[in-house]
């Protein structure tokens, strides 16, 4: 169910030590707390399978969170109140993640000839990458594997430990019960296992474009072996319908995602092609420099979610960009849901940008 299993105490950051039991009758909950909006999903267990109980989702004001780091707790705290109160979740207890500048990930081969010292040999190792004072950070890592002679293959993750407490304060200020922290990238490799059919020779790109950032994670093996994070996000589009239009920034953002693709005025249309193309090179960017790097299989396809995923021909100019196979994610491949509660047409809006929070419902409920 993703790199942090069960088997590795307690998900990804130290403090929380020992997998603990997720109540409810196997619910499982989701917490994302992203740049402009906080998302909640519960999932309940039907037979071998998930089934989505609860999607929730609430817009927050601007810059209450500026580069994934929270500057306004109280407008945080009530927006998830609200959001809580709507859902009336079975459980209180979730699984969050972070993302951003304030989060490290390195993979790293170690030569560790005692096994009892790896953990000393990973955090003395990790010093050297952190552009923080190690005082100031929380970490922990997984094997990913093991050599025939001394080598071990780790992936670290670090966060910086006030970043890490603000996000932990606002959530149990909510009344919820942060129960494990993963990280975004995780979150996707958790959904992407669980909705699509790997192939050990072939590696998948997961493109996830949010409002403040486009994060992409190359996995082959159930492994994540390429990590990126944009700053380039949504946001940039909103910002330049609002310049070419003459628009303030919600009346914006309305027009861009509530408009069909038919009704948008043909600046809106070209912006979008604009920002389209952008992507496209971002993400072949980073690709190019993952194939430079020779750490994986060449990359077979790419999937697309978040919020921007939804901008008009975005995966036809990435596949023309990158010349490999794009769509946008299915989330719900695997994950069943009532139809009487959720619509088709429900289904297909919440789709892209649930990614995240399912992937850590998911996450909370490996066994």
């Amino acid at each position: 169910m993703g790199l942090f299993s069960s088997s590795n105490a307690g998900g990804i950051l130290s403090q929380f030590q020992g997998l603990l039991s997720f109540g409810g009758g196997g619910s499982a909950v989701g917490l994302s707390i992203g740049t402009s909006s906080i998302k909640l999903v519960e999932l309940k267990k039907a037979g071998k399978n998930w089934k989505l109980i609860h999607f929730g989702i609430v817009q927050l004001p601007d810059e209450v969170i500026v580069n994934r780091e929270i500057v306004n707790q109280i407008a945080v705290v009530e927006s998830l109140k609200t959001l809580v109160a709507q859902l009336k979740l079975s459980t209180k207890n979730v699984c969050t993640s972070l993302s951003g500048t304030s989060v490290i990930i390195k993979r790293m081969s170690l030569e560790v000839p005692n096994p009892r010292e790896l953990q000393d040999q990973v955090f003395w190792e990790a010093e050297q990458y952190l552009p923080f004072d190690v005082s100031e950070v929380v970490m922990d890592y997984q094997v990913l594997s093991k050599g025939k002679d001394t080598k071990t293959d780790v992936l670290l993750v670090a966060v910086k430990r006030t970043v890490l407490d603000t996000y932990m304060a606002c959530i149990e200020d909510a009344g919820l019960v942060p129960k494990i922290v993963d990280v975004d990238f995780f979150a996707l490799q958790n959904l992407f296992e669980v909705n699509y059919p790997a192939n050990p020779s072939e590696a998948v790109a997961v493109v996830d474009i949010g409002a403040s950032s486009t994060k992409i994670i190359v996995i082959q093996q159930d492994i994540p072996v390429f990590t990126k994070d944009s700053a380039l996000g949504g946001r940039n589009l909103t910002l330049e319908i609002q310049k070419n239009l003459n628009l303030s920034f919600s009346d914006a953002e309305i027009l861009k995602t509530n408009s069909p693709p038919t009704e948008l005025p043909q600046e809106v249309s070209d912006l979008m092609r604009v920002m389209s193309e952008n992507l496209a090179t971002e993400i072949k960017r980073a690709l190019d420099f993952y194939a430079a790097s020779s750490v994986g299989a060449p990359v077979s396809y790419v999937l697309l979610t978040g919020g921007g995923a939804k901008i008009p021909g975005l995966s036809q100019v990435v596949e023309e960009t990158l010349r490999l196979p794009a769509q946008v994610m299915n989330p719900f491949n695997s994950i069943s849901y009532d139809p009487s509660v959720f619509t088709q047409d429900y289904m297909a809006a919440i789709g892209p940008i649930a990614a995240v929070p399912i992937g850590l419902a998911l996450r909370a409920g490996a066994k």
